[in-house]
């Protein structure tokens, strides 16, 4: 039977109501670019992704057209299909959906005549170079070069090209013999659609070790809280309860109460203010038990004190000992 003139091919048909079903069937999709990806690199994406996410890449047409027939929510993921599209279906959380497309992306050079979306600074220092030819393709990238100690050497720190400019070849092929790959290349998150809502990577790009930082502090803050006023929780309840211990000990010794877990403490508080109070007596008013006494004590409180005076004279001599190293370094940096 002969097709209907003017009527789209089944394969396009199909390709439609699959992806509908796909919108429906998966709670999360993510609009991704593809631009530059090596097929390579796109085939052992895709492999990572097996088991937790679904990669669709079809054409920017058919993706509208599919979203045609479904509510409103979805038409919002038009504006972000451009260029190489791909979409990423998944029952996964948007933001471990995003942290793991971040991580498909690998270190890449910058190509000839390319648009550069970073700033390119190429640090002073060492080289993988070896002194020849090559050096002049350094030099006319504009990095200035020298030889060293029979190494090629940046002589100092300089920015090849900037964010927005385009890279000229020579600058390309200096780029490749640094070794040096500025930019990432791999899934290049859009727009992630969950459940009627639309995140983009301004939202979606989280610290989490910093996130991670903030929940320890402000644990520790409440914690503090809760204890400096008393509020009984089941995280509090046992430095409460030794707490109140330790006050309660400490009220006692100072009061001078006679309870039994705290009386060795009180005797030896007592014994310690009868001698300091007997060395203040004339020689002639002691006998020869407290004389003894007095000066075993004064030798111990001379020991202690010298003991404080070394820790304290070490404490300076490593004091000195940073400033020299930190005034080194000023001059290494100041005549290197």
């Amino acid at each position: 039977m002969a097709a209907v003139r003017g009527s789209p091919p089944k394969w396009k048909v199909q390709t439609v109501e699959e992806l509908r079903k796909m919108f429906k069937d998966y709670p999360v999709v993510a609009v991704v670019g593809f631009r530059g990806v090596p097929s390579n690199q796109m085939q052992r994406i895709r492999r990572e992704l097996r088991g937790k996410a679904l990669i669709k890449v079809v054409k920017n047409t058919l993706i509208e057209k599919a979203l045609e027939g479904l509510d409103d929510n979805y038409k919002k993921l038009e504006e972000f299909l451009y260029d190489q599209t791909a979409l990423v279906f998944t029952d996964m959380n948007p933001f471990k959906l995003y942290k793991l497309l971040e991580e498909t992306k690998e270190p890449s050079p910058l190509k000839p005549n390319q648009v550069s979306p970073v700033d390119v600074v190429v640090e002073k220092g060492p080289t993988p170079i070896a002194p020849g030819p090559m050096m002049a393709e350094l030099q006319n990238a504009g990095i200035p070069v020298a030889i060293e100690r029979g190494k090629v050497v940046v002589r100092e720190t300089v920015t090849v090209v900037k964010a927005g400019e385009v890279v000229k070849p020579e600058v390309a092929r200096a780029l490749a013999l640094l070794e040096i790959k500025p930019i990432k290349v791999g899934l290049d998150t859009r727009a992630i659609y969950d459940n009627g809502v639309i995140l983009t990577p301004d939202v979606l790009a989280i610290d989490t070790e910093k996130v991670k930082e903030q929940f320890v502090d402000a644990y520790q803050k409440a914690l503090n809280l809760a204890v400096n006023c008393a509020y009984v929780t089941e995280e509090t309840a046992e430095i409460l309860v030794m707490k109140a211990v330790m006050d309660a000990r400490n009220l006692a010794i100072n009061a001078g109460l006679p309870v039994k877990e705290v009386m060795p403490e009180i005797i030896a508080k007592a014994y310690s203010q009868a001698l300091a109070l007997a060395s203040l007596l004339p020689e002639d008013a002691l006998d020869e038990e407290l004389k003894s006494l007095i000066s075993s004590r004064e030798v111990e409180m001379k020991r202690e004190e010298k003991k404080e005076e070394e820790v304290e004279e070490e404490r300076e001599e490593e004091k000195k000992e940073e400033e020299e190293e930190s005034a080194l370094e000023g001059l290494g940096a100041l005549f290197g």
